[in-house]
């Protein structure tokens, strides 16, 4: 059974909790177009399109775009958006594994933050393969994962708070899910698919949130892996981090700050 994991229930703070700060959207805009160089008649598609931060600023430059969901929530939140705004986007609720779409149908496709929520990521894959004409360009965005290392010293503590999370969870028996692939696997079978791979850094910024807001954060369930903990031990859990945090950072106002950027892997030589 495909598992594809819908952001129904955070579709109204998505943005809030999930977009970019000020600024960084146009310059994450700017970078995908000067990177495909459309024309008037390219066509762009994006599998997991969400509340669409990445596809209303292209839209509203007068791009032809076309993305699917398998949220109707997040979908409408995309829709209000575009309220009075003349645009060439279309936006349906749809599955990734099989596209609605015919063959060779679109120039530039872009797949952001999405994989590793699909569980049949490699058909998923295979449908992008097949909508987007030969010679077209995927842009491939896996996640924030890999800009919080340890191997950064911006980000070793929010690491290690992470990290205890996790510990504390499997100290009650429960593992934080693995639904798709990781960004590894995904490159792999690009690349074992004879495609070409550029790595292109769009922007980076820099976020301080309060440790008293990161657990906040996961008390109100707001991560994906959140929604999947136990209601027995959630409580549980919840009260053994903030007393660690509080006995390692000597206060819940103690700053964790993470340096974020938003990484595209350019797929060319692939369609």
């Amino acid at each position: 059974m495909t598992t594809t994991v819908s952001f129904d229930r955070v579709s109204d703070i998505y943005d809030a909790t999930r977009g970019f700060p000020p600024g960084i959207s146009e310059q994450v805009t700017d970078f995908i177009l000067n990177l495909v160089s459309p024309t008037a008649d390219t066509k762009f598609y994006e599998t997991g399109i969400g509340t669409g931060r990445i596809a209303v600023p292209i839209a509203k430059k007068g791009y032809s775009y076309t993305g699917v969901d398998v949220s109707e929530k997040m979908l409408a939140e995309l829709h209000r958006k575009l309220e009075g705004v003349s645009h060439k986007l279309i936006a349906i609720k749809g599955d990734a594994t099989a596209l609605p779409f015919d063959n060779n149908s679109f120039d530039v496709a872009l797949v952001v933050l999405v994989f590793h929520l699909i569980s049949a990521w490699k058909q998923a894959l295979a449908e992008i393969r097949r909508v987007l004409k030969p010679g077209g360009i995927l842009l491939y965005t896996h996640g924030y994962a890999s800009s919080v290392s340890a191997s950064s010293e911006v980000n070793a503590q929010r690491w290690e708070f992470n990290e205890y999370w996790k510990a504390i969870l499997e100290g009650y028996g429960h593992s934080l899910p693995r639904y798709g692939a990781t960004e590894e696997e995904v490159l792999a079978e690009l690349e074992a698919q004879g495609a070409t791979l550029e790595t292109e850094i769009a922007v980076q910024w820099r976020v301080e949130d309060t440790v008293s807001k990161l657990i906040e954060n996961q008390e109100n369930k707001i991560p994906s892996a959140a929604w999947s903990i136990p209601d027995n031990i959630f409580p549980h859990a919840i009260q053994d981090l903030r007393n660690w945090a509080l006995e390692r950072y000597g206060s819940l106002d103690y700053i964790l700050p993470q340096q974020r950027e938003f990484k595209i892997i350019v797929v060319r030589n692939w369609a």
